[in-house]
């Protein structure tokens, strides 16, 4: 008898359990869309492999054909709200590194790393977004040796703001950024903004999307001197809101986007394979 009723307040204390344990699956690793910057943002995320052809060299090698590998992604963790209104709070990671295809021996030029917490609030067509992230560049030790650079102390603590609008197959997209730390003492403000381009997905399976999109960005440890970057190509997604592939022609002109030359003068063209992770 005693083991009877044993088995049935098991039983209670694991159907009173249950609906707590779907609620926390539903609050950590949330099935939302992660904050990404605008479409054509230097900054991206995915794994990305880059090829340019530097028109104005922002390193020491000038003008010449040079890479990029890009590594990085921003993951919902927790859901503070869910329904049609989330907020959710996130962790990211980036990594980019930039490669000379022309000088063998000092092949790694510069690489660039980032690490940040971020809560978004959707609320229908509005996102918005803060993100808290620490920054740091240096350059390669090969280049470093063969050229005389002397690395900058790119050390930085930054609280940044985004605020987007989507109707349609539009986004639009901005920015203000404040550094809390700056090992450099420049000016700490900055600001973005970008439009992107991008249809919905279309019924079945295994759709080619066109994408594109620009992007201005500024900051006062530049004058305010304004960059500008483009993107356009396709996307391959298996399903709506799924993994994509992504082939695009990109270009920049204005400052580096690599913090060790952030003051240098920057332009090229070049090709960009990207994948969602």
């Amino acid at each position: 008898m005693s083991s009877r009723l044993g088995r049935t307040w098991a039983a209670l204390a694991i159907l009173l359990w249950l609906p707590a344990v779907l609620s926390a699956q539903n609050r950590i690793f949330p099935s939302v869309p992660s904050f990404e910057r605008p479409e054509a943002a230097p900054r991206l995320h995915g794994l990305a492999a880059r090829l340019i052809s530097a028109q104005t060299g922002d390193s020491r090698f000038g003008e010449e054909a040079e890479a990029e590998v890009a590594l990085g992604e921003n993951f919902p963790v927790l859901a503070l709200q869910g329904g049609d209104r989330p907020i959710t709070l996130g962790i990211g990671s980036q990594v980019y590194a930039r490669f000379s295809l022309t000088d063998a021996k000092s092949a790694l030029i510069s690489n660039d790393w980032v690490v940040g917490l971020n809560g978004t609030a959707i609320l229908g067509a509005w996102a918005f977004t803060i993100e808290a992230y620490h920054e740091s560049s240096h350059l390669g030790d090969e280049y470093e040796d063969r050229t005389g650079a002397k690395r900058i102390d790119w050390t930085r603590e930054v609280m940044a703001g985004w605020a987007s609008y989507s109707r349609g197959p539009w986004r639009m997209m901005g920015s203000l950024s404040y550094a809390l730390r700056d090992e450099l003492q420049l000016d700490p403000s900055g600001g973005s903004f970008g439009v992107d381009f991008r249809p919905p997905h279309r019924a079945g399976r295994g759709s080619v999307l066109p994408v594109a999109g620009v992007y201005f960005d500024a900051s006062g440890a530049t004058s305010w001197r304004v960059s500008g970057s483009f993107k356009a190509g396709v996307v391959l997604q298996e399903a709506p809101g799924g993994r994509e592939i992504g082939f695009a022609v990109i270009g920049h002109d204005g400052l580096s986007t690599q913090r060790q030359f952030f003051r240098e003068e920057s332009r090229y063209l070049g090709l960009e394979v990207r994948f969602d992770l």
